[in-house]
């Protein structure tokens, strides 16, 4: 920052400071500018300072040719910085409506279409059945199905005889005493044995045909019959 400036008649210089609280005279005035720039300052603020440096200037030693020019350059090269970093945002934004515009147009298409997601948890809108597909890595004797609540609650648990590696389960959201639930997420949990006794593993996703989509605060969900999840879960589509 400039502390002061001399205002009589006579040959004066910009007084600038050093690091160590000492001031620099005729010497100062030449690298006060590089020194001043390198404090992120805008171009605004470059062309006072360059500007204040020429006013101000030894007439006796005045800046030399060379480095005017290297003080010009300094300043271009801030202003093609400050253009590009602007650039660079505009870009992101007309990056990121288009990926979102793009995301929304496929989703729109997707309805009436079949549908399997990833993950086990739904959010249940209270509305017709949720279609879960049960995958598991052999067929297994016994296969156990348990709906739980945000709070880990088992509502709903259904046993299955003689399974086979993948079928299917339908929820119409009743839990087990046969009271309807409360909208909310839920998730599902899997766990099957064999012949023997011993572990099989499964795992559950959602699937089914969708009939909404929602787009609300930039986020796009599809509606899979009673349940809803992120357009961002969809791992396959059935072709019409």
């Amino acid at each position: 920052m400039i502390e002061s400036l001399a205002s009589s008649a006579a040959p004066s210089t910009a007084v600038l400071p050093n690091g160590d609280g000492s001031q620099d005279g005729e010497s100062g005035g030449k690298g006060a500018l590089s020194q001043a720039t390198s404090a992120n300052l805008g171009k605004n603020d470059f062309l006072k300072l360059l500007t204040t440096q020429l006013q101000n200037q030894d007439p006796s030693d005045p800046m030399k040719g060379k480095d005017f020019a290297a003080q010009l350059a300094q300043f271009s090269s801030v202003e093609q910085l400050t253009n590009i970093s602007g650039q660079i945002e505009e870009q992101g934004k007309s990056d990121g409506a288009l990926a979102q515009s793009i995301n929304d147009s496929m989703a729109t298409d997707l309805i009436g279409r079949t549908v399997k997601t990833s993950g086990n948890t739904l959010q249940w809108t209270g509305e017709g059945e949720a279609t879960f597909g049960v995958d598991l890595e052999r067929p297994a004797s016994e296969a156990t199905v348990t709906i739980r609540d945000a709070g880990g609650n088992a509502v709903r648990t259904k046993t299955l005889e003689n399974v086979s590696q993948s079928t299917e389960v339908t929820w119409d959201g009743t839990a087990d005493g046969g009271a309807q639930v409360p909208d909310g997420t839920y998730s599902v949990e899997v766990s099957a044995t064999g012949g023997s006794g011993d572990a099989v593993e499964g795992t559950a996703r959602l699937e089914g045909t969708v009939d909404r989509v929602t787009l609300e605060d930039g986020r796009t969900s599809l509606r899979i019959g009673g349940a809803q999840v992120s357009m961002g879960r969809v791992q396959s589509i059935a072709a019409q």
